[in-house]
């Protein structure tokens, strides 16, 4: 192998090895620039996981606080609507007894009005049938 060519390959290794390191110096500043990138978000995840924890847990205390007002206002509710229907079944039973004393009342008034005009307009003898 001639000696130029030699050289040549020499001087050729030796460029490339000093173009390769500047590469491998980023390559390796870029590799801990990603280290600490990863390092960073590991922490925010960290946290922003915690955050998530703690709203969950606030969010199941307020469904718990939730689901005890239903459940009292569903209590009042039904308590609400009981006593409507009671109040309906008084109203009815007073109504319909009501009426039936009423009937009865008038009824009565009716038999008494009718034996007074019985006797009302029953004929009163006379003088003359007296007389006989």
């Amino acid at each position: 192998m001639p000696k130029a060519l030699e050289i040549t390959l020499i001087v050729v290794l030796i460029l490339l090895a000093i173009g390769i390191l500047p590469l491998l110096f980023q390559l390796r500043r870029t590799a801990q620039g990603i280290e600490a990138f990863l390092q960073s978000s590991k922490r925010d995840l960290a946290q922003i996981a915690e955050d998530v924890h703690a709203s969950r847990l606030r969010m199941d205390h307020l469904a718990g606080s939730f689901q005890l007002y239903l459940d009292e206002l569903m209590g009042f509710v039904q308590l609400m609507g009981d006593m409507g229907r009671t109040a309906k079944n008084f109203h009815a039973k007073f109504s319909s007894t009501f009426d039936s004393a009423s009937r009865n009342l008038g009824g009565i008034i009716g038999g008494i009005s009718a034996v007074l005009a019985f006797f009302k307009n029953r004929k009163k003898p006379s003088y003359e049938e007296h007389q006989l």
